[in-house]
């Protein structure tokens, strides 16, 4: 998991175990040791009975669940006709290990010793306490299969920050793994790229006057949200200011990785609020300022959580 401070990361997480319960899919996930557990239990909590964001991280946390679901494969089979050879799709069981390190945003700064910035939009992660040592957070990136790279738009339009913390770990974990490969190959990674805080007043207004808003039909609540397909495009076009280089991101990630294996997704960890059981367009905001303190207003309703986690686990058990 890889990311600036205050993108969500911990949030993100957090909202995973909401994400899993109320997809309509089969599937669940459970923790394969006590600290993974207790960190779902004590999340789930904050989140739903607390209706608070999480503390954030200030130190590296290391979790691992598994994940049971179900995927379509193709099945070799004889046609009635003639005999001939076909595939046809069959519904099988699938189950992967989410073995994954939380580190504070401060680590993946481009110097990871200086200090963090910190604005009062993040809702996530703040600066670490003490000094980071990113050194073993670096091998575990540069070793992975898959990376959910989380990315704040909303502190991107602000401070125009993120490829601060995109090139110095894209380096680093360049530097571990390609020395070792042939010439002109790239990073094996899988990288969903998660462009977080969609619920948020100024990014979904971006998404409905900019023609990128859509809506799942098999969504009883009707929540908004933006077609993967044209997510880059979405992230690319909200963060088109003076200040933000996100374009070096987006092409950062195509000359380092196999463009195949990156997919962008655009989410929220709490969703929007749902007055009468749908969304209502002026009615939405489901995090707002309470004395200061940000709160969650109502359920907690995830949006691309869950699917860029299940893009990643049946792309490296394919």
């Amino acid at each position: 998991m890889w990311g600036a401070v205050g993108c969500g990361k911990t949030t993100f997480l957090a909202a995973l175990y909401i994400a899993v319960n109320r997809s309509e899919q089969d599937l669940n996930i459970f923790g394969v040791d006590d600290t993974s557990t207790e960190f779902m239990v004590e999340s789930n909590r904050t989140l739903t009975n607390e209706h608070r964001f999480p503390e954030a991280t200030q130190q590296v946390g290391s979790y691992s669940w598994t994940m049971n679901a179900t995927t379509v494969v193709e099945q070799a089979g004889k046609s009635r006709i003639l005999g001939r050879q076909t595939s046809v799709p069959v519904t099988v069981p699938a189950q992967f290990n989410i073995d994954l390190r939380d580190a504070p945003g401060g680590y993946f700064a481009s110097d990871p010793m200086a200090p963090v910035a910190h604005s009062r939009l993040d809702l996530g992660d703040g600066p670490p306490e003490a000094s980071p040592d990113p050194t073993d957070t670096m091998d575990y990136l540069a070793g992975c299969e898959g990376l959910l790279l989380l990315i704040d738009p909303v502190r991107e339009r602000a401070l125009g920050d993120a490829h601060e913390y995109f090139q110095g770990t894209l380096l680093r974990m360049a530097q571990r793994r390609m020395a070792r490969m042939p010439a002109g190959a790239k990073l094996p990674h899988y990288v969903a790229v998660c462009i977080t805080k969609f619920d948020h007043p100024e990014v979904y207004r971006f998404a409905r006057l900019n023609g990128f808003r859509t809506y799942d039909e098999n969504d009883d609540y009707l929540f908004p949200r933006v077609h993967n397909d044209d997510a880059q495009s979405f992230f690319r076009e909200l963060c088109d200011t003076d200040d933000s280089d996100a374009d070096l991101i987006c092409n950062g990630l195509t000359k380092y990785f196999q463009p195949e294996r990156i997919r962008y997704f655009v989410t929220s960890a709490i969703g929007f609020y749902a007055k009468g059981g749908r969304f209502r367009e002026d009615d939405h905001d489901n995090a707002m300022d309470q004395d200061g303190t940000v709160k969650i207003r109502g359920r907690i309703h995830p949006i691309n959580v869950l699917e860029p986690v299940l893009w990643l686990g049946q792309s490296v058990t394919v």
